[in-house]
Parts: structure tokens; sequence; C-alpha cells
């Protein structure tokens, strides 16, 4: 039920985008919160299994992932000179989430019953309403006119480029990669001696470096001799790296710095991929292309949980899963680097998009209307007017 409520979340990122494009990032938001309200009070009516994967799982992970799209879009449409920054910033709120969910969870169950605690989480989720009500459309000041083209009910035009299509790629290998750990790592530490409260706070541990590394992520990246897309791929290599080295040892405090580790460098998915997006087809596409990246995330994680227990039931081994995942996590960084290496390695100075490459300019030029297919601009493509 769990993995069809995430499968859903990354699988309703078309519809969002496609909202986002004839309703605007706050209407999409509101609608989104109470979606997955809906979902998660109804879940508290529930008479059997069946109706909680439709309220559960259909509905409240539609509902959520219809309100993601509009906070990444809206965040990355505001922030141009530290955007990495900022939605560093705005998606550790997942993580902190995270962490303060369990505990409240507790502290329902044991004040009420489970239907009256479900019923207070899926009021919570109301608050995602004032969230959007909040939420104002990006008004920014260039000091270059450019119009960019407008907004298409539905667009596909980035799967023309071949750089999308690996990054498609390697977001479904990472989204295998990382249900495979996740379902395994928690019985796996059990396994090897340790008990369940220390495999709790292992995965809490993974969750706080999660949650710091997105910040952490987001400040690198503003280095000047960084790209977020280098930064993404490099981070991903060393995810795959550590997670091969995870079965060498049993020792609690290896373990411990895995799951540091882990937390640390996975945490760019969330925190960079925008702005890889931006940096890599524009950020008139960011919108369709996020929404549409997602549904090969949600592709890898229904594949990744199966599979872990097929390899388990098949070897009764934990260690193959985790040389799998981290053959699939360096799979998945290697995807990032078969396109001309020179548009990874470039610095942002000489191929960005619109916003960003203008940003700091002070003359006075005449208006570039970039084609749909378009996504590199050149200062030779301006004529300046004196």
């Amino acid at each position: 039920m769990r993995h069809i409520c995430y499968s859903c979340v990354y699988v309703s990122g078309p519809l969002s985008s496609v909202l986002i494009n004839k309703y605007g990032c706050r209407s999409v938001l509101i609608v989104g919160s109470v979606i997955s309200s809906i979902g998660l009070i109804s879940s508290s009516f529930a008479t059997n299994i069946y109706h909680l994967y439709i309220t559960f799982g259909l509905i409240l992970g539609s509902g959520l992932g219809i309100a993601y799209i509009p906070c990444i879009i809206s965040v990355t449409e505001h922030f141009e000179k530290r955007r990495t920054l900022a939605l560093g910033i705005a998606v550790s709120g997942v993580g902190i989430g995270m962490l303060t969910y369990p505990p409240l969870t507790q502290e329902l169950l044991k004040r009420y019953n489970w239907r009256q605690a479900v019923l207070i989480i899926g009021a919570i989720l109301l608050h995602g309403v004032v969230c959007g009500a909040l939420l104002f459309p990006c008004k920014a000041r260039l000091p270059i006119h450019v119009q960019l083209p407008k907004r298409k009910f539905i667009s596909l035009s980035m799967f023309k480029k071949e750089i999308y299509t690996k990054l498609c790629i390697n977001n479904m290998l990472f989204a295998f990669g990382l249900s495979i750990v996740f379902v395994h790592l928690p019985s796996y530490i059990i396994s090897v001696g340790h008990s369940e409260y220390a495999a709790a706070m292992l995965m809490s541990v993974n969750g706080i470096a999660n949650l710091i590394g997105k910040i952490l992520h987001g400040i690198a990246a503003q280095h000047p001799t960084l790209t977020a897309t280098r930064l993404y791929t490099m981070s991903f290599m060393m995810v795959g790296i550590v997670t091969l080295l995870c079965p060498f040892s049993s020792n609690y405090y290896y373990l411990l710095v895995y799951c540091i580790f882990l937390g640390t460098f996975s945490s760019c998915w969330g925190s960079l991929l925008p702005v890889v997006l931006v940096e890599l087809i524009g950020l008139h596409r960011m919108n369709n292309g996020y929404g549409f990246i997602m549904i090969y995330a949600a592709v890898g994680i229904l594949l990744g949980a199966p599979v872990a227990g097929w390899i388990y039931d098949a070897s009764n081994c934990f260690s193959i899963s985790f040389y799998l995942a981290g053959s699939v996590f360096v799979a998945s960084s290697i995807a990032m680097l078969i396109p001309p290496l020179k548009n990874m390695f470039c610095k942002t100075s000489e191929v960005q998009n619109v916003p960003s490459l203008y940003g700091k300019a002070s003359a006075k030029y005449t208006t570039v209307q970039p084609s749909e297919n378009n996504d590199v601009y050149n200062l030779n493509d301006i004529n300046t007017q004196k």
C-alpha cells in the first residue's frame, strides 16, 4: 500500500504539470492539498484493505503528487541567482516532515484510536490550502526584455533533447536502486546482529543526513567552479560506491557511516534535479520536463521493491541486493556521462537558460524570441542598443 502511494505521487507528475500550464501553481497546489486531505480523511472510514488501496494509495498519493510539483516549479521560477540554495531549503521540508510525523503519529495513537489519528492528520494536510493561497505568481524584473514561449497545455518537446532522455533513464535507475536499499537496509541491519532499535536509529540518522544534505548540496552548487549537473552526477556516483561497500562489514559504526553517506549524497536527487533540468532543457521546459520525468522514477520504485524481495527469496542473502543497488546507482551516474562531456562540464556563464545568462547584464537589448526547439542562448544572438 505504501508503494502504491509513493508510485502515485510520481505518476501524477505529468497531470500536475498540465494543470500548472493551464491554471498556475497556486490553484494546483490548493487542489492537490484538498485531494490528499480527502484521501487521508476517507481512509479513516475504511472497512477493509481494498478501501485503503484506493483512499490511502491512489487518492492520497495522487493528491500529494499534484501538490508537490507546483511547490518545486514556483521556487525554481522565483529564484535565479541562488536557485540551488532556495530549492535545497524548500525540499528540506520533506525531511523535516519525515522526522516529525512518526512521533506525532505515535502520540496521536496513544491518545486516540487509529481512525481518529488518521482523521486528524488528514485535517493537518488541509493547511496546504493556506500555503497555496500564499503562493504568488513570479513577477521577476529582468534588465533585458526576453519573451519566452508561452506555456502550452502539454508539451513533449523536451524528449527531442538526447540529454533529457538520459536524465529520465538516470532517474529510473536511481529510484530502482533506492527502493531496493530502503526495503532491505533495516532488515539487513537486524540480520547482522543488531537490535530493531539500532536499525531504527540508523534509519533516523539517514533521514537527518538527507535533510542536512539537501541544504549542503544547495550551498555547494553555488560554487563558481561547479554546475548543478556536475555535482548531481558526482553525488550519484558516490551513492553507488558507498552502497557497493556496505556489505563489507557488519560493525555498527561502519553502518552508521554508510547511513550518513547514503543520506547526504542521495539528497541531491530532490534538491538538484529541478536545477539540472533548467540547465539542460531550459526554464521554459522545466515544468513539463519535471512532471514527465517523475513517471520514470515511479517505474523504478515499482520495480525495485519486488526485485529486492525476489533476490532475497532466491539467495537468502542481503549482500546481493546491495551489490545490485550499488551497480545500478553507478549506472545511473554513467548515464549522465554518455552525452558530450562539454554539455556537463561547461561553466554556467557559457551555456545557460535565458534568466541565468543575463541576470547581471546592465545594457538594454532587443527582444529575443527563442524557438520552442532551442535551449541554448548565446550573447551573439543579442543585438545591443546603445
